[in-house]
């Protein structure tokens, strides 16, 4: 039976402002990651290329989801910017959650990268110099040597009075392998404190050298034995690639603990 035509106009008005409807869903929800991510930027006083650094997400990517001019990012690629800020990719797309005391405080003192001196407040932020670590090889234990790079990282000074450290014994590191994965990241870059050398706690993520023939830097999680021995654990799940290692006291001898991991700037979370 052919359709009234009146009947064809009403239909053809409810599927076109059910389309409308669904634009208006996919822009709202575009426009809120879009404005959930910007919120977050302007906490922080991250502009594109710092957020970039930090997260390992281009800068032209990070743009085109603040600009609206990507429809549906992948999880993939909203998950690191969700890590970053501590959120879920769910709650980035949508509502973020409410950020009691407890939040504020520990935003308020996150890592923040710096071109120069451009931005910095000298008498709320120190610079931070990023270091690699040189080791030798030889019979007994050598200490490593450090060499700046031209990478430098600001953190507030309260941040360092909450985690009970002086600014001139903390450096920058970056993180290489995947070992430590999902805790931390190859690219991450994490803050040592090296004046945390002399013994360890239990379960914490520390900077250490292995003397000897072959010497090697390294980023593990440590934990001392009733035995006496020295356990180096890495995070990665695969304990077929990464299992755990046991050192003797004689073994144990020959590291050197360089510092306890106290921050990281990247997609890993200690």
């Amino acid at each position: 039976m052919e359709q009234h035509p009146m009947h064809k106009r009403i239909a053809l008005q409810y599927a076109n402002d059910l389309c409308a409807d669904c634009d208006a869903r996919d822009n709202s929800y575009m426009n809120r990651l879009a404005d959930n991510l910007r919120s977050l930027m302007d906490i922080e006083s991250l502009s594109e290329n710092q957020l970039s650094r930090n997260t390992g997400v281009p800068q032209p990517t990070i743009h085109r989801i603040l600009s609206g001019r990507v429809a549906d990012p992948r999880d993939g690629t909203v998950r690191p910017l969700a890590d970053y800020f501590g959120v879920t990719v769910e709650q980035l797309r949508t509502t973020l959650p409410d950020r009691g005391p407890s939040a504020d405080s520990v935003r308020a003192y996150r890592v923040k990268a710096v071109d120069g001196q451009d931005g910095l407040d000298p008498e709320k932020e120190i610079m931070v110099a990023e270091i690699d670590v040189l080791v030798s090889a030889g019979p007994g234990l050598r200490p490593p040597e450090f060499v700046e790079t031209r990478y430098r990282m600001s953190y507030q000074l309260d941040w360092f009075r909450q985690v009970g450290a002086r600014p001139e014994d903390v450096r920058v590191m970056k993180v290489t392998g995947d070992s430590m994965e999902r805790t931390l990241f190859h690219g991450d870059r994490v803050a040592v404190n090296m004046a945390e050398n002399k013994s360890i706690i239990d379960g914490r993520v520390y900077v250490f050298t292995t003397g000897g023939t072959e010497p090697d830097v390294k980023i593990k999680r440590l934990f001392k034995t009733a035995d006496g021995r020295l356990r180096v654990v890495s995070d990665n799940a695969d304990k077929t690639l990464y299992p755990d290692e046991f050192l003797s006291g004689e073994e144990a001898s020959n590291v050197y603990i360089v510092g306890r991991v106290i921050d990281r700037s990247g997609r890993g979370g200690l």
